[in-house]
């Protein structure tokens, strides 16, 4: 049904700030429950009318109350014309309204890229994010039955008084049974889990029973994962709760429990009673290059956020160029010198280092590509989990090696050939065999390969090091030293490129795995 305006038939958006129905035509407002009480006859069933939106391209489908359009398709981009059609859909059982408004949304993410240099001018751009939608994603709400029962178990308690120790047994009876209500879950294929973890979690205190007056000016997802997909995942949580509260009521006994997951679900045997779907907002913000995207999302309701925040390698050269030159001419000033044989062996470390860093963005890179912690992915591969990756500092780490590597080049310490660099190429080469080895496996499992070449120079430059540190007598040439020490630059400049392309890979993902929404008024400020 579309919202309309009881005084002049227009129609009518939900108002975060005031929390109400508002009109933009003739600025009348009103309550949603008082909406309800005056078109009663329109809420006698479980159904209700929306416009549903297909995309051509993908098979995509968004839907939006009566009178409101999409543009574009949300989840791949396209700007193709997309097919619209009438539909009834099943109620939600409840929704969170929104409570932060867009210009929140706006004034928190401004807040978190202000003092960030490397992301792409665009981002800043005060126009880009005007394109902040709010959007209500479903989520599964699915309660598990606890079976009425008395358990046995064995406890135990050690304690010292006075100048003994005493070990104490006892059989622990617990009598469990109950329900465990409400755990939720995202219910959109489209909206990785992970990311849904990010902005977690939402008081379901602050739910009301579902309202479609409450979409009037946003856009809601469909449901496309099923329950299933999360019901052993809800059970294993409440056998947890369980476990924890009867630890909790033992107080200082300690309580034998299985200790193997299957084990624990066998005792306690939780069962999936039932489930329903609630709405929940989020406010998101996409950023498009080529066949990538970046995105910000922020819950609607706490104003908890998340932001990816791709590098721009022109903006992280122009500005680690400009601090490490006038860095460098400020050590230099310094009466100050290092052995070259020292110079190339620290250097070493540092390609080690970067390298482990690399490492790194290739194993969450493989972990996002399988989907291992995504449940509700459509891909369907295995599962596991993964931490998050929105981790813009990594480029800053990259930088600072860059300016470590001038402090040792203009400000390090007098060292001689006193046998110690020997052993430091020794402790890199081995270190950094274990990272190429490393490296080589997460690039196995990626579609792209680039991990490949770092794995193979870096031990190959350090070898080199290695034979030369063990044999001066060989080398006596200080050119030598110098063209090893610009290897390792060479070799620590092609980690950084490839981990910054990597980290963009991290911070962005491929389409259609995004969506961009148009038309919607989003909550008249």
């Amino acid at each position: 049904m579309g919202i309309k305006c009881p005084n002049c038939g227009g129609g009518m958006v939900f108002d975060v700030g005031k929390q109400k129905l508002a009109c933009p035509y003739c600025n009348s407002e009103c309550s949603v429950e008082q909406y309800r009480l005056n078109n009663a006859a329109e809420y006698v069933n479980d159904n209700y009318s929306v416009n549903v939106f297909r995309c051509k391209n993908c098979g995509a489908e968004l839907t939006a109350p009566e009178e409101q359009t999409v543009a574009y398709c949300s989840y791949c981009g396209g700007e193709s014309m997309l097919n619209q059609k009438q539909a009834e859909t099943v109620r939600p059982k409840q929704i969170i309204p929104f409570k932060q408004t867009k210009s929140a949304a706006v004034k928190a993410y401004e807040a978190a890229v202000k003092k960030v240099l490397y992301v792409p001018r665009e981002l800043k751009d005060p126009s880009f994010l005007e394109g902040f939608r709010g959007v209500y994603l479903p989520y599964w709400n699915i309660d598990v039955q606890i079976p009425e029962k008395e358990l046995k178990l064995d406890g135990s308690r050690t304690y010292t008084q006075g100048q003994y120790d005493y070990h104490e047994t006892y059989d622990v009876r617990a009598r469990i049974g109950g329900e465990v209500e409400g755990a939720v879950y995202d219910a959109s294929a489209a909206f990785d889990d992970t990311l849904a973890a990010q902005i977690a979690p939402f008081d379901q205190k602050g739910a009301k029973t579902f309202d479609e007056a409450y979409l009037a000016g946003f856009y809601a997802d469909r449901v496309t994962t099923a329950p299933q997909v999360y019901s052993s995942i809800a059970r294993e949580q409440a056998a947890e709760k369980v476990c924890d509260s009867i630890r909790k009521g033992a107080g200082k006994v300690s309580v034998s429990l299985p200790v193997t997951k299957e084990k624990r679900m066998e005792l306690i045997a939780p069962q999936a009673k039932g489930e329903r779907v609630s709405l929940f907002p989020v406010w998101f913000l996409t950023w498009r290059r080529k066949d990538r995207v970046a995105y910000s999302v922020m819950n609607g309701q706490s104003g908890k956020m998340s932001i990816d925040l791709p590098v721009d390698l022109r903006q992280f050269f122009l500005y680690s160029g400009a601090a490490a030159a006038v860095l460098f001419l400020v050590l230099c000033l310094l009466p100050t010198f290092i052995q070259p044989m020292t110079l190339a062996a620290m250097c070493a470390v540092l390609l080690m280092l970067s390298g482990r860093l690399l490492n790194r963005e290739l194993k969450q890179i493989r972990v996002r590509e399988q989907h291992l912690y995504d449940y509700g992915d459509m891909s369907g591969q295995k599962k596991a989990k993964v931490q998050s990756v929105a981790m813009h500092n990594f480029s800053m780490v990259m930088l600072w090696l860059f300016y470590a590597f001038l402090l040792l080049l203009a400000y390090g310490t007098t060292t001689g050939s006193d046998g110690t660099v020997g052993p430091t190429f020794l402790f890199a080469l081995i270190g950094q065999i274990v990272i190429s080895v490393r490296l080589l496996r997460n690039a196995g499992g990626m579609d792209r390969k680039s991990g490949i070449l770092p794995a193979l120079i870096a031990p190959a430059i350090m070898a080199a090091g290695l034979y030369m540190g063990m044999n001066p007598e060989m080398f006596p040439n200080d050119g030598w030293y110098y063209g090893l020490a610009i290897g390792c630059l060479a070799g620590i400049l092609i980690n950084s490129l490839f981990a910054i392309g990597h980290y963009n890979e991290l911070a962005t993902r491929p389409v259609p795995n995004f969506f961009r929404r148009e038309g919607a008024n989003n909550g008249r400020e």
